[in-house]
């Protein structure tokens, strides 16, 4: 069976934001049982050692996220977390204090792109209260800010440049007389960094078309399985368009196995997309040579 890099396991579709540049607000909220996800578990361990709780939904949502946590650990999983952060509570600190978390990844992007009921400064500084109370407890786990919003005219530069210094000012962090979001990461205390990317569009058959050939990771090195319980080659598929089967019905073994998911990974290799959505991906074409 394959040795995937990731599998991205949604505990929720909901997120309870409307970033204009996410398409999770158009969701129909769901969440899988615990044991549903319990023979997730037990089937992925064959395929990764790290699993992320998220495709669009937000993982803080879930009330027993613990328990969620204490499934992935018992399987010997590495989970990741990736949260918008506005939905923090004091508890948190000790829910994701977990021997089961790998990293926390905060989406900083995502104030910008809602009108919130309270400033960035709040927002800003709710994470990094967080962040402090949640290291002095635990040196071992990654936390990650991420600002996924590089554009060609730099016009996110003036918001990116503010987040960054209140992050560094609120962390009592020296910030460096350099730095710059085309680097991929930036330092900010010890496993705290700020890790930058460009602004991505999602895929959809009404996207513009991009190719017919080409290369990508789905199925690989990743996959996904959505709160309904259906499979998907890779975690942009949010509507499941590519369902490859659902894991509650069937195991991933035999859904892996099966004709198409065979035809994407073979194609893929070969430089053909078998798959109409993938012809519509423009993310794709990072991996393209």
């Amino acid at each position: 069976m394959a040795n995937m890099k990731k599998i991205y396991i949604e505990l929720t579709s909901k997120c309870g934001l409307s970033c204009n540049f996410c398409p999770s607000a158009t969701r129909v909220t769901s969440g899988i049982s615990l044991e549903l996800f319990k023979k997730i578990n037990h089937e992925v361990k064959d395929l990764t050692k790290d699993i992320a709780y998220h495709v669009v939904g937000d993982p803080l949502l879930v009330n027993n996220l613990g328990e969620y946590l204490d499934i992935s650990y018992e399987a010997g999983l590495n989970v990741h977390i990736t949260t918008a952060g506005y939905y923090l509570k004091d508890s948190d600190v000790d829910t994701l204090n977990h021997p089961a978390v790998k990293q926390i990844n905060f989406s900083l992007n995502s104030y910008r792109g809602n009108n919130l009921p309270i400033s960035l400064d709040e927002y800003l500084q709710n994470i990094a209260d967080f962040t402090l109370r949640f290291r002095k407890k635990n040196s071992k786990s990654f936390i990650n800010y991420r600002l996924w919003n590089k554009e060609e005219d730099n016009s996110q530069q003036s918001y990116n440049d503010e987040v960054i210094h209140k992050i560094f000012e609120k962390l009592g962090a020296k910030l460096p007389g350099e730095y710059s979001v085309f680097d991929q990461r930036l330092r900010v205390i010890s496993k705290v960094l700020f890790n930058f990317d460009s602004l991505f569009e999602w895929p959809s058959l009404e996207a513009s078309f991009v190719s017919d050939k080409g290369y990508c990771h789905g199925l690989s090195s990743q996959m996904a399985i959505l709160s309904s319980g259906e499979v998907v080659p890779c975690c942009f598929d949010y509507k499941a368009v590519i369902n490859l089967g659902n894991a509650e019905r069937e195991s991933l073994q035999n859904i892996l196995s099966s004709e198409r998911s065979k035809a994407i990974v073979n194609g893929f290799k070969n430089g053909v997309i078998s798959e109409e959505l993938c012809k519509h991906c423009a993310y794709r074409s990072k991996f393209d040579d």
